[in-house]
């Protein structure tokens, strides 16, 4: 029994000791249990610290980028507005620049019209009464009003040329009918002078050209070609080039020509070769250089040759419109379509400028009988009087602006829906405005054809020619 009792005494004196020793091992653990969390919370605190600041460093650098780029943005957009302010500044410019340009070409071209119209009644008149001197007075008029003409013409398309404003829309065309059109209207100018004005057609492909860019240039350097050649020729040739896939339009003068050392010169605006108070004939240095213009503008070419009293050679290339050379029928001046004749024709003319009008019916009188109105409404009620007889007239002349409610196109257009038969009857516009894209807009309107004022007597004759051919 005192066994037992020791034995459990000791039993219990080390389950002390071991719950003793227990207690200090897992007191121990749990200390550094202890210090290792606050280490690591430590350390985290640290972390969070690291992680405050660089979020505090990234907004920093956000709101920097933020400011510079709005910053950035503000300025191009002023720097947008500035543009279109700009732009729209200079859309008004251009506007008002052609609003002026229409309307002195215009406020010019109607008192001019009348000037040269009258008197190139008067040289026909005093030449049938044999009065020179009067006819010489005469003659002088009308050649200073077509000094002015020309004057107004070049500085209003050089102008428009220079502002890009000037359109052409090069098209395949028969370059040698409009050669031919255009010789005709000069051909009376070269025998007045007493010079031999010659056209040598060859088989060409039609030409990329605008048809009135092209006729304008041609215009210009055949106006040259009379005006500085004395005596001789002028020639007018054209060839197929067919290895560099062009055409080329020659034309050849035996006048004074240009010293060597001024054609590098002679094609910038204003140049000319007399210059102060020297003598001789001058121009106004505005043709060539306009005309070099519009060729480029139809993506062709124009090269100058001269000598001094030898002549000048003006060469134009243009691109052709098919790889093979074509026949053409209207190749040469004498074409074989004949119109009807031109002195027995019924024309209507419509004008509300009463000298304008008088004008135009002393100039037509000759090709037959002549009817006029002033405004739409006379036009309708002469009109209708005339169809209710069956009788209707061969060709139409109409001035573009008219009293209101009309205007040219406007009554064109009413008579065509109208009266059937004037759907296959000639209408051509007559107007003093007389600038870029003039004409293609009254073509698009319906107008057969279109002549600016001052009107050339030959000129007219040409277009009424070519219409009634057509018709």
């Amino acid at each position: 029994m005192d066994t037992l009792f020791i034995i459990l005494v000791i039993l219990l004196f080390l389950s002390v000791i071991f719950s003793g020793v227990l207690y200090l091992y897992f007191s121990s653990r749990s200390g550094k249990q202890v210090l290792s969390i606050n280490e690591k919370e430590a350390e985290l605190s640290k972390v969070r610290s690291k992680i405050d600041e660089f979020e505090r460093e990234i907004e920093a650098q956000v709101n920097s980028r933020i400011r510079a780029v709005k910053q950035e943005f503000d300025e191009e957009r002023e720097r947008d507005l500035v543009l279109k302010r700009a732009l729209k500044k200079a859309e008004d410019a251009n506007f008002l620049l052609n609003s002026f340009l229409s309307n002195v070409s215009s406020e010019i071209r109607t008192p001019l019209n009348n000037i040269i119209g009258f008197a190139g009644l008067l040289e026909a008149d005093l030449s049938m009464m044999e009065n020179k001197e009067l006819f010489d007075f005469a003659h002088a008029i009308s050649e200073s009003g077509d000094r002015l003409l020309h004057l107004l013409n070049n500085i209003i398309d050089i102008s428009r040329v220079e502002s890009n404003d000037f359109t052409l829309k090069p098209v395949p065309l028969p370059v040698n009918a409009i050669i031919a059109r255009t010789i005709q209207v000069y051909v009376f100018q070269a025998n007045e002078r007493k010079l031999k004005l010659n056209f040598k057609p060859s088989e060409i492909p039609e030409g990329y050209a605008d048809e009135g860019g092209l006729s304008k240039v041609l215009s210009i350097i055949l106006e040259n070609s009379i005006k500085f050649t004395e005596k001789g020729f002028i020639n007018v040739s054209t060839e197929y080039l067919k290895d560099k896939n062009q055409i080329s339009v020659r034309i050849k003068d035996t006048g004074h020509g240009i010293d060597p050392a001024f054609l590098p010169e002679i094609l910038s605006p204003f140049k000319n070769e007399t210059t102060g108070f020297s003598n001789g004939k001058k121009g106004t240095g505005l043709g060539l250089p306009l005309a070099k213009s519009l060729m480029e503008m139809m993506q062709g070419k124009l090269e100058l040759q001269s000598e001094k009293e030898t002549g000048t050679t003006v060469t134009l290339f243009l691109r052709t419109a098919v790889i093979s050379p074509v026949e053409t029928s209207e190749g040469s001046p004498d074409l074989k379509k004949q119109a009807r004749a031109l002195h027995d024709l019924n024309i209507f003319i419509v004008e509300d400028d009463i000298m304008n009008r008088l004008v135009l019916t002393e100039m037509t009188k000759t090709m037959g009988s002549v009817v006029s109105a002033s405004n739409g409404d006379e036009t309708i009620k002469i009109l209708k009087n005339r169809i209710e007889k069956n009788f209707i007239f061969d060709i139409m002349l109409f001035d573009i602006n008219l009293p209101p409610p009309w205007d040219g196109v406007k009554l064109m257009k009413e008579i065509r829906k109208t009266w059937k038969p004037y759907r296959s009857v000639p209408f051509i516009a007559q107007t003093a405005y007389a600038l870029a894209g003039d004409r293609q807009k009254l073509l698009e309107a319906g107008f057969d054809d279109y002549i600016s004022k001052p009107i050339n007597h030959q000129q007219l004759f040409s277009i009424m020619k070519n219409q009634l051919n057509k018709y």
